[in-house]
């Protein structure tokens, strides 16, 4: 058995301090690609394909607070929350804007407690990127 990276280990035990965890990736924003993650479901959802689209998502995000006069006005993201009828999806930016952490839980999550788990993982996620 192949020795796991330092990033595939981080993302090993974020995922055990997610309560109703589903899936997570971390991806490079230009290209889509998911540089390490999962989902408990590997077998009928791939997290990496939806992670190349949620990559849209960020892009088209940028787009529109360039829109209402960028960084000065408005700020910088920090994340993108999308809720549906059984998950919430949160996207966490990177500061250096090239990566995002997407995490999705169940409805039966706690959000906060996804972002601050999250947050407390971040500089060891970016610290690990290949």
């Amino acid at each position: 058995m192949a020795k796991k990276s330092s990033l595939d280990a981080l993302i090993d035990q974020f995922r055990t301090e997610i309560p109703e965890f589903v899936s997570t990736d971390i991806v490079e924003i230009e290209s889509g690609l998911s540089v390490g993650g999962g989902s408990i479901f590997p077998d009928t959802f791939d997290s990496s394909v939806a992670s190349a689209m949620y990559a849209e998502v960020v892009k088209t995000n940028e787009k529109a607070l360039d829109a209402l006069g960028g960084e000065p006005n408005v700020g910088s993201v920090d994340d993108i929350l999308i809720s549906t009828s059984k998950a919430y999806i949160l996207i966490l930016v990177f500061p250096d804007k090239r990566y995002f952490h997407g995490l999705a839980v169940t409805r039966k999550g706690n959000l906060a407690y996804a972002r601050i788990v999250m947050k407390k993982y971040q500089p060891l996620l970016i610290k690990a990127l290949p």
